[in-house]
């Protein structure tokens, strides 16, 4: 496979990736060996975290899409060539059984949205996703989700039992999940998708012991330096801001 990442995207892939390394710097103090990745996509962000903090153990990645891991597969290991990649092709809900029960990292970039609208659009989703309508297939697909307030309850609640079920079933020593607003959402171009999976992710939230101000004051520091492009109040109060992650244990 052949990659076409380009500048700006990299930039982007990195720049998260620092925050999650600060967090995990700062946040998990025992030796790493066993880091789960839930529905990375085509990006490499939490490969760049683990690159930073010198991660050398095994990391399992669950993905719908067979693409995606062959993906995974060929890009990870060149930022993780010390690392062994293990790629479990399933929906999260049904990888329990393929992933160790003492885990030191649980780690994710933007999966619950994902989540969510997989189940929505079902076989539809994992089947598109390389298509070059996708993004116009998802923003009609998130459109109607909004118009659906019972099949939204339903589908949230589903996706929250499942992260609840794996909490409980495994022993994580730390759990790091971000969420934080689209560019569309900023943009005004539709907010259906951040404010579905917002109530979604609040309740996967409750599950899990965490010091917002702990994590505020991490979070307070520039990967770029003076770039004005990553200092803007979109960046501070998004990704930069403990109300869009999940930090610490599950609250047993």
């Amino acid at each position: 496979m052949k990659f076409s990442d380009n500048i700006a995207d990299d930039e982007w892939e990195w720049y998260i990736g620092q925050l999650f390394s600060r967090i995990i710097k700062n946040v998990n103090k025992t030796n790493i060996k066993n880091v789960v990745e839930i529905a990375p996509g085509f990006r490499y962000k939490i490969a760049y975290a683990l690159k930073e903090i010198n991660f050398n153990g095994k990391l399992y990645v669950i993905d719908t899409n067979t693409e995606v891991l062959k993906y995974v597969n060929e890009k990870y290991k060149l930022l993780l060539p010390n690392v062994k990649i293990i790629c479990i092709n399933k929906e999260f809900k049904n990888a329990f059984n393929d992933i160790p029960e003492k885990i030191d990292l649980l780690l994710s970039n933007h999966c619950i949205d994902d989540m969510i609208i997989s189940e929505y659009m079902q076989n539809y989703y994992n089947k598109n996703l390389n298509s070059e309508n996708f993004r116009d297939m998802l923003t009609k697909a998130w459109i109607e989700l909004g118009r659906e307030p019972i099949k939204i309850n339903e589908i949230n609640n589903g996706v929250f039992l499942t992260f609840k079920n794996f909490f409980s079933n495994k022993k994580i020593n730390t759990i790091i999940i971000s969420q934080y607003k689209s560019n569309l959402y900023f943009k005004d171009k539709f907010k259906e998708m951040d404010e579905i999976t917002e109530q979604c992710f609040n309740k996967i939230k409750e599950l899990v012991i965490m010091d917002n101000t702990h994590i505020n004051k991490i979070l307070d520091f520039y990967p770029f330096g003076d770039d004005e492009r990553y200092m803007g109040k979109y960046l501070l109060d998004n990704t930069q801001n403990a109300k869009n992650w999940i930090v610490g244990k599950y609250k047993k």
